[in-house]
């Protein structure tokens, strides 16, 4: 099983290579080599079908099966996947790229313009990234799949950017996704870019025709975004700085396809007015604001924000597996997930407890002094200082002693 040998760094991939871990640990920014090299991909990225590299072994079942169920296996591929995402420019987004998420997603990393014009100058990545895609979904992967295809898809039909990449990416890149339902909606996003419309050949287009999503968006935002400043931090002008575009007499700055680019500090802000006057779920918000905004991150924010929403709370059924036994869950944003005792205070004026809340996605602190470990000094600090200032949390964990679950909170 020359390929599971390869991934325990039992033996150097062929011909005239090195061992998995020696690639991972000093080929990280050695782009040149990971460029000008075609032998180590088939190995790094195997599949059930031959490669140009006829030293490399095509994955059989048997092998499948033992590198899904190997954790060190499964450990390596991921690191082997990130490092090949650095190398064409592109990164998991912070900890919502982590393999335990429920979010993972794709985004522009610092490197970007140089690594899309070697993407461009060296149209063969296509091929690589087509091998990579497969080799996810064939070896427990798949997760990853998706969000990668669509960010090549919104790079090549919404910012006009890798237009030697727009076949692969509607030929091979798409079918590569194994779950039917991604696939269906990347086919559909395409569709909806796409242009020119007559060029389209995927599915029936009277049913495509039904998924149409209408520019809906300019009339919920104030236009043109008249009530907010914006404000780039130096690493947002940074990367503008080498895009196609320009700042408008407002301040905004607007990419060469007419999006308009909401800074990190703003974005939230702004998606949750859209969120109050629709009060749709992730993927509308998604739908309405993509033609319009460059949002980094846009799937993270928009789901915390519906997530957060007091009105959706009340009259959305409560959908999703719980978290399983004994796991600490992490919020996707600060002050979205809490935990929260009480500790004992030498008495004061009155005062005997500390009602302690931490973050658990910043380890932000929040402590109000209390006279009595009840539930209504819970409520009463919640109502009256945290969702006044961070919104509605989505969790709050305790030790389940009896001011937190004698009355429901």
């Amino acid at each position: 099983m020359p390929n599971y040998e390869f991934y325990m760094n039992w033996r150097k991939f062929e011909p005239k290579g090195e061992f998995i871990e020696i690639i991972l640990h000093k080929w990280q920014d050695e782009y040149e080599l990971l460029e000008l090299n075609h032998d180590y991909i088939q190995w790094l990225f195997p599949t059930q079908f031959q490669g140009r590299n006829f030293y490399s072994t095509p994955l059989n079942p048997q092998e499948t099966c033992l590198m899904i169920n190997t954790s060190e296996v499964q450990q390596r591929l991921r690191r082997a996947y990130k490092m090949m995402l650095k190398f064409f420019g592109v990164k998991l987004m912070g900890e919502y790229g982590e393999e335990d998420t429920e979010v993972i997603e794709v985004e522009r990393a610092e490197n970007f313009a140089s690594r899309f014009e070697n993407l461009t100058t060296n149209p063969h990545n296509n091929l690589r990234i087509a091998r990579i895609l497969l080799s996810l979904g064939e070896l427990g992967a798949e997760e990853y799949q998706a969000p990668l295809v669509r960010f090549f898809l919104k790079e090549i039909l919404i910012r006009n950017k890798l237009p030697r990449m727009k076949k692969s990416a509607m030929n091979f890149f798409i079918p590569a996704v194994r779950d039917s339902q991604d696939r269906q909606d990347l086919l559909f996003f395409a569709w909806r870019y796409y242009f020119p419309k007559e060029e389209f050949v995927w599915g029936n287009r009277g049913e495509l025709a039904r998924y149409k999503v209408k520019p809906v968006v300019a009339a919920l935002l104030p236009a043109p975004l008249s009530e907010w400043t914006p404000v780039y931090s130096e690493k947002e002008k940074k990367w503008l700085s080498e895009e196609q575009g320009g700042y408008g007499e407002d301040g905004w700055f607007q990419l060469e396809n007419g999006q308009i680019v909401l800074p990190a500090t703003l974005a939230p802000e702004i998606v949750r007015t859209l969120h109050a006057s629709t009060h749709g779920g992730r993927e509308m918000m998604e739908q309405q604001l993509e033609p319009h905004f460059y949002v980094p991150g846009l799937s993270v924010i928009c789901k915390a924000i519906a997530q957060q929403c007091v009105t959706c709370a009340k009259n959305n059924p409560r959908t999703g597996p719980s978290q399983p036994p004994g796991k600490q869950p992490i919020g996707l944003s600060p002050m979205a997930s809490l935990q929260i005792d009480f500790t004992v205070l030498p008495p004061c004026k009155g005062y005997k407890y500390l009602l302690v809340m931490v973050c658990t996605l910043t380890g932000w602190v929040e402590a109000f002094p209390t006279r009595t470990e009840k539930t209504a000094e819970v409520v009463k600090s919640l109502m009256k200082e945290i969702i006044p200032r961070y919104g509605l949390p989505l969790e709050i964990g305790s030790d389940n002693g009896p001011a937190f679950i004698q009355n429901c909170l």
